[in-house]
């Protein structure tokens, strides 16, 4: 039996995500999506009017988010403003991110940190969010 070289041996606890990167693009392990039955996709809806969180799964580690923005909005490269780091955005303050973008968010912490709302008054994009847990602990 081979012994593992890394001493954590579980991403989902330790959030050594240096860790799991290593795994992940050696081929020895990595991220494996979790089931939508047990939370592992959501489509989020987001305005202006407040900021939105992820519904994380207890054993996400990372997660893929896609963006479609409101079809009719001023500027669609520049539509929704996030954060990671716990506190809100608001339609001025975060990074701005718009219709196609893709964004990988790895750790717990940046999964429950995550916050996100509308730059344009009235309208109503859609993140479409696919969680992965690691596949260290099978």
């Amino acid at each position: 039996m081979k012994n593992n070289p890394y001493p954590h041996q579980n991403f989902a606890s330790t959030e050594d995500y240096l860790e799991e990167l290593i795994l992940w693009t050696s081929g020895e392990r990595g991220r494996i999506p979790i089931d939508e039955n047990n939370g592992g996709y959501e489509d989020l809806n987001v305005n202006d009017s407040e900021a939105k969180v992820l519904k994380v799964p207890q054993d996400a580690i990372s997660a893929t988010i896609s963006f479609e923005v409101d079809a009719s909005v001023t500027n669609k490269t520049r539509a929704l403003r996030y954060k990671k780091n716990g506190t809100a955005p608001t339609p001025i303050s975060g990074q701005a991110f718009g219709d196609g973008d893709v964004l990988e968010l790895f750790g717990k912490t940046s999964l429950t940190n995550f916050k996100v709302i509308g730059i344009e008054e009235g309208k109503i994009h859609t993140l479409r969010v696919q969680y992965y847990k690691t596949a260290q602990i099978q």
